[in-house]
């Protein structure tokens, strides 16, 4: 027997605990099974002096005669009930293979965190897609909020002109009411042929009283109006700027999703057994 396939046999147990999952190991030479170290999950029963050519096998004849590396990877539906990967690595001495070391590992943990991954970037993506509806509903909004805020500082525009306008007919209800005063007047100087001047002057006047009175009620309002519009901008200008803080922060909030999906990406490429 070689002196390196006899070292393997006797620290088999130190390579088996080498492994940080659980892990079978058989060792054979050229012909047959020599040592078999079981894990727990391993049901399986090959005898030491097992032949080798009772267990054909494309991978294990690959690796006696070529000297290679083969792997070959389970998952879960098979008669351990866990996913596991198979590894035939040759035994060289002097250049050529005396023997295989076939280990046959446990990767369950490593599925799990295949399964978890997979689990990780499918969640990433339907919440990167609420984002950005969110951001899209956000946009709207905002746009909407600029359109409400232009028509407010337009109604602010109109009542700044509706008050000169009432300042207008207030100007035209003083006059009137000069004018009444003074036909009045001359009513009187008229005597009995004023009579009728006189009644027309009263009413000119009394019109004149009521225009003013009703410029200065629609002033009132229109001062009113002014205040809640003005009021009400600023209240449209701060949920404007919130709203762009708040597209803002979807924006940041989807990059952080990106590298997290990025991240989860590179672990399930990282869990990959080659």
């Amino acid at each position: 027997m070689s002196k390196k396939l006899q070292e393997i046999i006797n620290n088999v147990k130190t390579i088996q605990k080498s492994f940080t999952e659980p892990t079978s190991i058989l060792i054979t030479d050229t012909e047959q099974i020599l040592v078999q170290v079981k894990a727990e999950f391993d049901t399986t029963n090959i005898p030491v002096g097992t032949l080798l050519n009772t267990l054909p096998n494309p991978l294990l004849e690959d690796s006696l005669k070529t000297g290679r590396v083969n792997r070959l990877e389970f998952g879960p539906d098979n008669e351990f009930g866990l996913p596991f990967i198979v590894t035939w690595n040759p035994i060289i001495d002097n250049r050529k293979v005396v023997g295989l070391i076939i280990t046959t590992t446990s990767t369950e943990k490593v599925d799990f965190l295949r399964s978890t991954a997979n689990n990780l970037l499918k969640t990433m993506g339907e919440m990167t897609e609420m984002t950005e509806q969110l951001a899209k509903v956000s946009d709207v909004i905002s746009v909407n909020i600029q359109n409400i805020s232009s028509d407010s500082e337009s109604i602010i525009k109109m009542v700044e002109d509706a008050y000169q306008v009432i300042k207008s007919v207030q100007g035209v209800a003083n006059q009137s009411k000069i004018l009444g005063l003074n036909a009045a007047i001359e009513a009187a100087r008229a005597g009995e042929y004023g009579k009728g001047f006189s009644v027309v002057a009263n009413e000119i006047r009394r019109m004149a009283d009521q225009s003013k009175d009703s410029a200065v009620n629609i002033i009132r309002y229109l001062e009113k109006v002014n205040e809640a519009v003005g009021k009400n901008n600023t209240s449209i200008q701060e949920i404007a700027a919130m709203a762009e803080e708040h597209s803002a922060t979807l924006e940041d909030f989807r990059g952080s999703f990106d590298r997290i999906g990025q991240a989860a990406e590179g672990f399930l490429k990282s869990t990959q057994l080659s």
